[in-house]
């Protein structure tokens, strides 16, 4: 099952939702029609388990890099790894979280509220970094940690869709470095 997912995630990752049609799923996950239908019951159903999946490891990434690190590098270490320590396709594919609301929102709410949840959970880790770093006294407490998470949600969210553009690595680091530099989290 957990390769069957993984599976139909890239596939739905690359391709969106209403451009993956249900013979490629199925090719994809290695299952016939019955095995999916008893196990998933619908296309939807799947994109749902797929979407939750991929907001799951991406929640993983910010939470590693805030245990790891100092709650500011961390914010700096979750947009490295994302983008600078992953092969480039899958840079290229954005976020499925992201692509999944610039689908769906007016298509099927439903799965586009999931996709939002996955970001409003990962953008309160960020408002948590920045919470733990004012407390410290490592941050200016003149802003909200929850309108800087804001920021930097607009700020991965901005980078993703530019990674669809194909804009080289350079690119993407000049833009992240500057954006970092403007919220005083220079390297």
């Amino acid at each position: 099952r957990d390769n069957a997912l993984d599976a139909a995630m890239k596939l739905f990752w690359a391709q969106g939702y209403a451009a993956t049609s249900l013979p490629q799923l199925l090719a994809a996950m290695a299952i016939g029609r019955g095995s999916f239908y008893a196990a998933f019951e619908s296309k939807q159903a799947v994109f749902s388990e797929c979407l939750q999946r991929f907001a799951d490891r991406t929640l993983d990434i910010v939470v590693s890099a805030r245990t790891a690190a100092a709650p500011l590098a961390a914010v700096r270490r979750f947009f490295h790894h994302t983008l600078f320590e992953v092969p480039p396709q899958r840079v290229g594919r954005g976020c499925m979280m992201v692509n999944t609301i610039l689908e769906l929102a007016e298509t099927e709410p439903v799965l586009a509220r999931r996709a939002a949840r996955g970001l409003d959970r990962i953008e309160a880790e960020f408002a948590a970094c920045f919470a733990a770093a004012q407390a410290a006294g490592d941050y200016p407490t003149e802003r909200d940690p929850r309108e800087l998470a804001a920021v930097i949600m607009l700020l991965n969210q901005g980078l993703r869709v530019a990674s669809r553009k194909e804009v080289t690595p350079e690119q993407l680091g000049r833009t992240l470095d500057t954006a970092m530099a403007m919220l005083g989290l220079a390297a």
